[in-house]
């Protein structure tokens, strides 16, 4: 069994990072019932509209999307990978709570175990990373470029956060306000971004938006997971598919809260 690409960049205090494309395409290699499985239950959750014509950028990003909530929030038996493919092909789904282990953190361990790349600080990268993952909607409350750091409210959960990220930072210097849906982890000390948005704008930066978005999340009780984000915003019938121009219109015309608990409805 091959193992999969690290990257990494020491000079500037940065973590190692393991690259959910190849957490799936190891799956897909070493037991494609599981990938499989995973994969359908994925696009069920995202609902796509099979009658709608999705720009080709689109597609490719939920399809980018799919490996990061394969690596992150699917669980395989605890056996997990041992490169030996009679023993690989009996690795299952798992479910419920704490049932298994991610297949991040299998693919983790197996490198670990088997490459004299991953050494102790790396798994701990790794094992941090795993256990402190999650996505969310956060609203922007600052955006530094010179300090390569956004400070973010948890629009569904509470909570602010800094974090780091050096390419958004840029993008939204200077903000007070707008949206980024991504996924961000606590390693070495500091919250980081983990994989590519699903959504972000700049506009409408009211807070009064925020506001009311993250009330009617918090008192319709809808906490979507990962693949219930990405429905949100790209899939059809139990969701809105709402933009920022949307949102803003419902929130004036009152039905903000009504369109939630519409997504909320699965």
């Amino acid at each position: 069994m091959s193992t999969a690409t690290t990257t990494t960049a020491e000079n500037a205090g940065l973590p190692a990072m393991l690259d959910t494309k190849d957490v799936a395409e190891m799956f897909k290699r070493c037991n494609l019932a599981v990938y499989a499985e995973a994969r359908r239950i994925y696009y069920r959750e995202v609902n796509l509209n099979p009658c709608k014509k999705y720009p080709k950028q689109v597609l490719q990003r939920v399809e980018w999307w799919f490996w990061d909530w394969f690596a992150y929030d699917c669980a395989v038996s605890g056996i997990g990978l041992t490169g030996n493919e009679s023993e690989d092909l009996r690795i299952e789904l798992q479910y419920g709570p704490g049932a298994g282990i991610s297949p991040f953190l299998a693919l983790a361990e197996f490198m670990y175990d088997k490459d004299e790349r991953i050494g102790t600080r790396e798994i701990r990268d790794f094992r941090e990373l795993d256990d402190t993952n999650f996505a969310s909607m956060f609203w922007i409350r600052d955006a530094s470029a010179v300090k390569g750091r956004l400070t973010v409210e948890d629009i569904i959960h509470g909570g602010v956060y800094e974090v780091a990220d050096v390419h958004a930072a840029s993008q939204y210097d200077g903000a007070h306000g707008g949206m980024i849906v991504i996924r961000i982890a606590h390693v070495r000390g500091v919250w980081r971004s983990c994989s590519i948005p699903i959504y972000e704008a700049r506009r409408p930066d009211d807070p009064q938006i925020g506001d009311s978005l993250a009330r009617s999340f918090r008192e319709t009780g809808y906490k979507p997971d990962f693949a219930g984000l990405v429905r949100f915003f790209y899939g059809r019938a139990k969701d809105t598919g709402l933009d920022w121009e949307d949102v803003e219109a419902a929130r004036q015309a009152g039905t903000l809260d009504a369109l939630i608990k519409k997504a909320s409805n699965r």
